[in-house]
């Protein structure tokens, strides 16, 4: 089993690599192999950095906080030119003198597919890196979550002022009119801000499953990482995709482009070849496992921690629509749910959508036989199926029967409420609150027959070697 940097302190990646394959704890693969020297030449360097820091000394890490400039309500056309050069002149790539000497040691850009090591290679780094070099380790969007909030504590002080009725006053004039009139440089200083309570006591900052759907997050990236550059510090992304990959076809994408550029000069780009899940194919037989048994239950729970690499599986909170979405297990891309946590409550498309788009594979225990009725837990499987096969995640499956069977035959339906007047009452809170009419029973037998398929697709090679996919895939010919 992977150990954590107790046990594999002070070590360049490619000895600890060495030492886990000689305990057995890892079979060796040549593109893991292949991709050590560029983890080993980072580990090199943060060392490096860290004895001429001690050795010279270092300037210190943050950037000067000016107070908001804005321009009058009608600005001369000179003045704003003049001021948006001074910005562009901050932003150049080629100006490295604004950037901290800490960033000038190139971080990594690591992509390939799902289960070829690059997290695992990751953590080597992360678990060996000088003790001197302060880190964090964290879900890419995790992180922009992070950011939000870090953004509107800067904005909103208190939970107070964001109640107070003059202060949502003096919000929407901000949105109407002030936003209008205000110039680069607050905008500069604002990312300035967000990034020094970020970062000021990070300087190693690891980055997985890196993937951009959001507009507002891709238009941002570039000048939140400048500053982050400016205060001082290494980043090592993970990634499924190739960094030109990053939000294809997004709204806007000129605007991304940038932060691909600055990646581009800031970090090593770096492709694992491997476009398989190892971990996934020597275990298809048991991606789907019935019935519901502890022999079977203990099978399951062995393939999420071998899923897992030995790291903690721990609670990850979600945000959709300004509320939490709670994943019980969760461990880099891959998270854990029971059935009814996943199905038996009040969970929502939008619920379903973020959990495709943040985790590659899913795990879930304890799937029952469906009535032929409709309900709502029937309902919300067929949807978390969809949106899963949508999203082209892995799904592991613990069942009470095989696929086929997971809805129970129309004759033990016989002697139950029929008709018209009743048909109402029969249908479940979730299909009324939705207005989706889903118990027709010829469209209930198309929806399980589909699921029923798909299930079976997502059993296949074919299917687990097909990448992740954060964004939305198009299924209305699926």
């Amino acid at each position: 089993m992977l150990r954590r940097a107790s046990v594999l302190l002070s070590l360049r990646p490619s000895e600890a690599y060495r030492k886990l394959v000689l305990r057995g704890d890892i079979s060796t693969d040549e593109n893991q192999i292949s991709a050590l020297p560029v983890f080993d030449r980072l580990y090199d360097d943060l060392v490096k950095y860290t004895k001429e820091s001690k050795r010279i000394g270092v300037p210190k890490r943050q950037v000067e906080l000016r107070p908001p400039n804005r321009l009058g309500i009608i600005p001369s056309l000179f003045l704003r030119r003049e001021q948006e050069k001074k910005v562009e002149q901050a932003l150049s790539d080629d100006n490295k003198a604004v950037y901290h000497p800490l960033s000038h040691v190139k971080g990594l850009y690591v992509w390939g597919g799902v289960g070829c090591g690059k997290t695992m290679l990751m953590d080597l780094l992360y678990d060996n890196a000088p003790p001197e070099i302060r880190k964090r380790r964290l879900h890419f969007h995790q992180f922009m979550l992070d950011m939000q909030k870090t953004s509107n504590s800067i904005r909103y002080k208190s939970k107070e002022e964001m109640q107070d009725p003059a202060n949502r006053t003096n919000m929407v004039r901000y949105n109407i009119s002030d936003n209008r009139r205000r110039t680069p440089d607050a905008e500069i200083n604002l990312f300035d801000e967000v990034a020094q309570r970020m970062i000021s006591d990070v300087e190693l900052l690891c980055f997985d499953e890196v993937a951009v759907s959001d507009v507002a997050h891709a238009m941002i990236l570039k000048r939140l990482f400048h500053s982050f550059y400016k205060i001082g510090l290494v980043v090592i992304f993970t990634s499924n995709r190739p960094l030109e990959d990053l939000y294809k076809d997004g709204l806007n994408r000129g605007g991304f482009i940038p932060f691909i550029d600055l990646v581009k000069k800031q970090c090593v780009i770096h492709h694992m070849k491997s476009n398989v899940d190892h971990r996934l194919l020597g275990h298809q037989a048991d991606t789907y496992l019935t019935p519901m048994n502890s022999e079977n239950n203990s099978k399951f729970e062995k393939l999420f921690l071998e899923m897992c690499k030995a790291m903690p599986a721990t609670e990850r909170k979600l945000e959709v629509f300004g509320r939490d979405v709670i994943v019980p297990r969760a461990c880099g891309g891959v998270c854990y749910f029971h059935f009814y946590e996943l199905c038996g409550g009040e969970k929502s498309a939008a619920d379903y959508e973020v959990i495709a788009k943040t985790f590659h594979t899913i795990f879930i225990n304890g799937v029952p036989q469906f009535p032929y009725e409709n309900s709502d837990v029937k309902s919300r499987f067929l949807l978390l199926i969809d949106t899963l096969y949508g999203h082209r995640c892995k799904v592991m499956i613990h069942a009470a029967v095989e696929p086929p069977q997971l809805q129970a035959p129309k004759e033990e339906a016989a002697g139950r409420i029929e008709g018209d007047a009743q048909r109402f009452d029969q249908l479940s809170e979730f299909e009324r609150e939705s207005g989706n009419k889903l118990v027709d029973a010829d469209d209930s037998a198309f929806q399980m027959d589909r699921c029923v398929s798909r299930l079976y697709e997502m059993r296949t090679k074919e299917y687990l070697e097909i990448p992740h996919e954060p964004q939305e895939v198009d299924l209305s010919t699926r």
